[in-house]
C-alpha cells in the first residue's frame, strides 16, 4: 500500500510541474500576434518591393517590382502565388514563400491592409 500512495504522489508532483511549466509558455505562444511588417522584412521582402505607406524602400534600386500598396488579389491568389503555385498575370512570383502558413497569412493580411 505505501508504493501505491507513493506511485500516485510521484504522479501527483509530475502532473503538476508539467501544468506550471506548459501553461504559461502554451498561453504565451497563443497569445502571440504575429507581425506582418515584421516577416516582410525577415523574408527580405524588401529587397524588390516597396510599401510606401510605411516608408519601405527596396534595397536593389534596380528593382522594377512594384510597390505592395493597394494589391487588388484576394489572400487565396495572393497565398498561391508567394507559394509558387500559381501565376499572377503569367508570371511566377521571382523567390518562394519560406515561412509557415500562420506567417503567411499574417504577410498576406498585412499587404492587404496596406492602402492609399
Amino acid at each position: 500500500m505505501k508504493t501505491f500512495g507513493f506511485t500516485l504522489s510521484v504522479l501527483a508532483t509530475v502532473f503538476l510541474l508539467a501544468a506550471f511549466y506548459s501553461g504559461p509558455a502554451a498561453k504565451a505562444q497563443a497569445a502571440k500576434v504575429l507581425d506582418g511588417k515584421q516577416i516582410f522584412l525577415a523574408q527580405k521582402c524588401n529587397t524588390c518591393h516597396s510599401v510606401s505607406t510605411e516608408g519601405i524602400t527596396p534595397t536593389m534600386k534596380s528593382s522594377k517590382a512594384p510597390d505592395l500598396v493597394n494589391i487588388k488579389a484576394d489572400a487565396k491568389e495572393l497565398n498561391s502565388y508567394l507559394r509558387k503555385t500559381a501565376d499572377i498575370n503569367g508570371k511566377k512570383h521571382m523567390k518562394q514563400f519560406t515561412g509557415s502558413d500562420e506567417e503567411l497569412g499574417a504577410l498576406i493580411a498585412w499587404i492587404q491592409k496596406q492602402k492609399k
